[in-house]
């Protein structure tokens, strides 16, 4: 044998030892669909790890740097990547995502949602496409969200963010002080109706307003109920889903636009609400309050309750918590939708994780969701921290906190802005009541399919009248559905936020929706 060709069988050699060490990781990832991750793992790279850098909302948890340094090790032993995560207080963050976006920051991946600025993010290119790398790059991921869920979260026939399984849609109710109603004769089976709801707070206020209790309770930031009290009893769904800000929805599953603003149902929600002011069933110092319903979830003991969407496991904990500040304390939650009621769903996503569309490691990116997705130890360090200081698993589906350890002290990330609800682990103390709104909305047999279901809506003919009509809902919303002033006031602001609205294009807005839904069918 020649030198050469000695030199050439040790290349060889090198090469396939070099694989062969690799193999466990790269077969993940390699389904016979993509290249052996040549794009996603370059020259020289393979052992020196990428940084993915995810940005959310919130405040950094305690622990942070003890759980990443554990988690990271993983991953790099798994992906050669580790996690580099940036929190962005909830009230900047979505402007932040755009002040970075239009500097160009160099960062991987982030959270968002409809009800956040998604379509924003999609109108100005801010997502990348990974349609084509999905399937290759997070093979379990793609199967267990299943090709027919993931076609149903493209937006212009393409994958942008990928889609996070949550609640099919959300029933809204009333959520209560469960202690203070059984006082009264009251549960969460004649407590369904707002009628009810109403009787309820006149009834427990008569007794107890003079030791500081209250009724229904806001926070300072958002007045959000109308989609639970004007439409109750009818099937509504929102174009686009989950932005309750945009004019222009269907009702009872007919594909004809409304602008719900303008039904006599929400004026009637309205005159509800002037009225329960008037009578003192509104907290009223709490629309003026600084802080929000979930951050005084725990401490608020005046009020007896709140509208809200249906609990997702922390019924129990939350109980447990407020005792702590009023022994005795405990809560419960009954939905307004009505036993049986099936609301409508285009079996959309709520929430999304979103690759940059600058990001340089998108494959890299789907690998990590593909690992937190399947390997049940990685997911739990990324949602709950470390086994034994931050939770206890409890089977395979729930958790405890240690012993004495303060729930507020110990790391946590949230699944819905990263991973499946069915991934996900429940407080071991979860509710009765828990469990039958997490089982009832995530049935889709609870559920009926959209007459658009697959429909997307392209807000580019029309975005410069969305972005006018968006700034005025917010200003007046807040204003008119508290309930606040008197009815010659609140007359006179409706019909001032009516008329901005069709100064600001909000008719064309509908026509446009129509358009599109009328095309859509047509197909």
């Amino acid at each position: 044998m020649n030198t050469k060709t000695l030199v050439t069988w040790l290349s060889l050699l090198t090469t396939v030892l070099m694989f062969a060490s690799c193999s466990n990781t790269l077969s993940l990832y390699n389904n016979g669909n993509a290249p052996l991750l040549s794009e996603a793992v370059a020259d020289g790279k393979r052992n020196n790890d990428v940084i993915l850098k995810l940005v959310l909302p919130g405040e950094t948890p305690p622990h942070y740097s003890e759980v990443m340094e554990v988690l990271n090790e993983k991953l790099s032993a798994s992906i050669h990547a580790t996690l580099d995560i940036q929190y962005i207080p909830w009230s900047s963050y979505n402007n932040q995502l755009l002040v970075k976006m239009a500097a160009g920051e160099d960062y991987d991946f982030f959270y968002n949602g409809y009800w956040q600025n998604y379509s924003q993010i999609l109108n100005r290119m801010g997502a990348k496409n990974v349609t084509d790398l999905i399937e290759s790059y997070a093979p379990d991921l793609y199967k267990g969200l299943t090709p027919e869920y993931i076609n149903s979260n493209k937006y212009n026939g393409k994958l942008y963010g990928i889609p996070i399984p949550g609640p099919i849609e959300y029933p809204q109710g009333f959520n209560f002080r469960a202690d203070i109603a059984e006082k009264y004769g009251y549960n969460s089976s004649n407590l369904g109706s707002l009628q009810q709801v109403e009787e309820f707070l006149k009834k427990v206020l008569a007794a107890e307003k003079a030791n500081g209790r209250v009724g229904i309770r806001y926070n300072g930031e958002y007045t959000g109920d109308y989609k639970a009290m004007a439409f109750l009893g009818t099937q509504r769904e929102f174009v686009p889903s989950y932005d309750f800000n945009s004019p222009g929805f269907l009702l009872n599953n007919e594909p004809v636009v409304i602008n719900q603003f303008e039904t006599q149902q929400y004026k009637d929600f309205l005159k509800l609400k002037r009225r329960w002011w008037d009578e003192g069933l509104i907290d009223k110092d709490s629309l003026f309050s600084k802080t929000s319903l979930a951050s005084e979830l725990i401490s608020d003991t005046k009020s007896l309750g709140y509208i809200s969407n249906a609990p997702e496991g922390y019924m129990g904990e939350n109980s447990a918590g407020r005792a702590k500040f009023d022994p005795g304390a405990r809560l419960d939650y009954v939905s307004f939708e009505g036993e049986g009621f099936k609301m409508v769903s285009s079996f959309k996503a709520g929430n999304f994780i979103v690759i940059t569309a600058s990001s340089r490691n998108a494959e890299r990116v789907l690998m990590f969701l593909n690992l937190l997705y399947k390997d049940k130890d990685v997911r739990d360090l990324y949602l709950y921290g470390i086994k034994g200081k931050d939770f206890i698993p409890v089977g395979d589906k729930e958790f405890k906190y240690p012993d004495g350890v303060d729930p507020s002290k110990v790391f946590q990330n949230l699944w819905w802005m990263v991973t499946p609800w069915s991934n996900a682990r429940i407080p071991a103390s979860a509710t009765a009541s828990d469990k039958k709104f997490i089982q009832m909305s995530t049935d889709p047999n609870n559920f009926t399919r959209s007459v658009i279901s697959g429909f997307d809506f392209n807000p580019d003919p029309v975005k410069t009248e969305i972005s006018r009509v968006n700034t005025i809902v917010v200003e007046y919303r807040k204003t008119l559905e508290s309930g606040s002033g008197s009815d010659v006031q609140q007359n006179a602001k409706y019909k001032e936020f009516i008329d901005k609205l069709k100064k600001a294009g909000v008719d064309k807005i509908i026509d446009e929706k129509q358009r599109q839904i009328n095309e859509f069918l047509k197909k």
